[in-house]
């Protein structure tokens, strides 16, 4: 049955972690503590048509996310080969981060049981580490809107 967790809340502090980006690097979560706002984009994977809807929509609105003092993180269980692959057929100027045993999905709480994989969700992270804002999908074509986001980091100042 199709089954999905959304147990983290606004508010609570963002649970840390360290995953391998797209060219091999350790990305932790507590590397952006005190600098810089975070926003972890979940994504299902390169092959589903509404995750790379969701990359491309990123993409177009990196600029002024990273103009709020924010840097974006986007997460998958691809592996870093896959995640190296799409970075560069979409032209994304964010790192992707590789989950494949969806360790750091399970504990957001976002991991689909049905995919096996994570559900489209942003989860906007602030400079103390704190959850600012959530959005998780309840289904693949409903994708985490960049304008609420945007508007959501502009709040944040």
């Amino acid at each position: 049955m199709y089954q999905l967790e959304t147990g983290l809340d606004v508010g609570d502090i963002a649970p840390d972690f360290c995953l391998k980006d797209s060219v091999g690097d350790n990305v932790r979560l507590s590397d952006f503590r005190g600098k810089e706002n975070v926003l972890l984009a979940f994504y299902r994977g390169e092959l589903d048509q509404y995750s790379t809807k969701r990359l491309s929509e990123l993409r177009d609105d990196y600029l002024e996310i990273r103009g709020l003092d924010t840097d974006v993180l986007a997460i998958s269980s691809d592996s870093q080969q896959k995640e190296l692959d799409t970075g560069g057929r979409y032209s994304l100027p964010f790192r992707l981060l590789s989950d494949p045993d969806c360790a750091l999905i399970k504990t957001y709480r976002v991991y689909d049981d049905y995919t096996k994989t994570a559900t489209s969700s942003a989860f906007i992270i602030d400079r103390s580490g704190r959850i600012r804002y959530k959005y998780v999908s309840g289904a693949p074509p409903d994708l985490p809107s960049d304008m609420i986001i945007i508007e959501q980091l502009r709040n944040l100042e």
